[in-house]
C-alpha cells in the first residue's frame, strides 16, 4: 500500500537538481538560469525548453507585405498569425509540411527565421546606402534581413570562415532578389581590410546555443561549463576586430542566442570599460520596451516571450 502513496519519481531536495531531473537539464545549466533569474523562473524556463519549437517566416517587405502573405497563406489553408514585436514575422500556427512548398517561397517572399533573431536586425536599423559588415554571416539570416531593411540599397558584407556554408548566403540572397550582398570568406578575427570604414557592424557570434535548447535537444548535454569558456575568448576577440571596422559615429550589434551571462554582459561589460570612445546605446523604440534590461542591453526569455532565448545590445563608435 505505502509504494502507492508515495511519489514514483523521487526527485532530489535540493532545488538544482530537482528542477534539472524533473525537466532532464544538467545541474550546472540549471545553477547558471538559478543565478541568473531565480528558482521559479529557472524552472519555468527548463519548462519551456522542453515544448516544440515554433516556425516563424520574416517576410521580404521588397517583394511582399506581411497582410498580402497572410492573405496568400489563408487561400492556401496555411494557419499563420502576426507577431507584435518583429514587424516582419509570421508564425506558422498549424502543421505544414514541406516548408518550401509553401506560397511565396521560390518567388522570396519570406525566409524562415526565428522572431527573436529578427529582433536583431530591427536594433541595428541600417539605412539605405550604408555599408553594412555581418562578421559571422552563414547561413545569411541576418545578412539577407539586412539588405532587406536597407531596400538593398549599399553594401552588406556577408563574412564567415566557412566558405561552404556562404554559399547558403548566396543562394538565400538570390532567392530573396537581394543584389547588395557580397560574401567573404574569412575568420573575422583577421580581417583588417574594412578598418574604420563601416557605418554598421553584426556580430551575432558563435556562442553555447543556451536560447535555442528546444530545437536541439542534445545541445544542453554537449555544452559544459569549459566550452562555455572556451566560447567567450572567442566571443571578446571577434569583438575587439569587430569594433576597428566601425567608422567614428557608427554603430555595432552584439548578439549570441544564450542565456549565459558570460557570453553576454561578461563580454560588453569589459569592453566598454577598456573602450572610451565606445558607449552603450539604449534602443528607444517601442517594439524593444518588453526585452529592455535596466543596463540597456535587450535579452529576450522564451518563457515570457515565447521565442527563442537571445541577447543583443548596440554599441556606438563615438570616435
Amino acid at each position: 500500500r505505502a509504494s502507492e502513496t508515495t511519489d514514483p519519481l523521487q526527485l532530489p531536495s535540493d532545488p538544482i537538481q530537482r528542477i534539472g531531473t524533473l525537466h532532464s537539464f544538467p545541474d550546472w545549466i540549471v545553477q547558471v538560469w538559478v543565478e541568473q533569474f531565480g528558482e521559479a523562473e529557472a524552472d519555468a524556463l527548463c519548462q519551456w525548453m522542453n515544448q516544440p519549437p515554433s516556425i516563424d517566416l520574416r517576410v521580404n517587405p521588397l517583394t511582399a507585405s506581411v497582410t498580402e502573405l497572410q492573405t496568400e497563406m489563408a487561400a492556401a489553408g496555411v494557419a499563420v498569425e502576426k507577431l507584435d514585436a518583429a514587424s516582419q514575422a509570421l508564425r506558422l500556427t498549424s502543421h505544414v509540411g514541406a516548408i518550401d512548398r509553401l506560397p511565396g517561397f521560390a518567388e522570396g517572399k519570406w525566409m524562415v527565421q526565428d522572431a527573436s533573431a529578427q529582433l536583431v536586425g530591427q536594433l541595428m536599423a541600417p539605412q539605405p546606402g550604408d555599408l553594412v559588415i555581418d562578421g559571422c554571416a552563414a547561413p545569411g539570416g541576418k545578412a539577407t534581413h539586412l539588405a532587406e531593411l536597407m531596400g538593398d540599397r549599399g553594401t552588406v558584407w556577408a563574412c564567415d570562415r566557412n566558405a561552404k556554408r556562404l554559399r547558403k548566403v548566396e543562394e538565400n540572397a538570390q532567392r530573396l532578389q537581394l543584389q547588395s550582398i557580397r560574401t567573404l570568406a574569412t575568420d573575422s578575427r583577421q580581417l583588417a581590410q574594412f578598418v574604420g570604414q563601416a557605418d554598421r557592424v553584426l556580430l551575432d557570434v558563435p556562442c553555447s546555443g543556451l536560447g535555442t535548447l528546444h530545437r536541439h535537444a542534445d545541445a544542453r548535454w554537449r555544452q559544459t561549463p569549459a566550452s562555455i569558456e572556451e566560447l567567450s575568448v572567442l566571443q571578446a576577440e571577434l569583438l575587439a576586430q569587430g569594433a576597428t571596422w566601425v567608422k567614428p559615429g557608427g554603430r555595432l550589434v552584439y548578439a549570441t542566442c544564450t542565456l549565459h551571462p558570460r557570453e553576454n554582459e561578461a563580454i560588453i561589460q569589459p569592453f566598454l570599460k577598456n573602450q572610451p570612445d565606445w558607449c552603450l546605446e539604449k534602443p528607444d523604440a517601442a517594439w524593444a520596451v518588453p526585452f529592455l534590461n535596466p543596463a540597456g542591453w535587450l535579452q529576450v526569455l522564451p518563457h515570457h516571450h515565447q521565442m527563442d532565448g537571445f541577447f543583443m545590445v548596440c554599441l556606438r563608435h563615438q570616435g
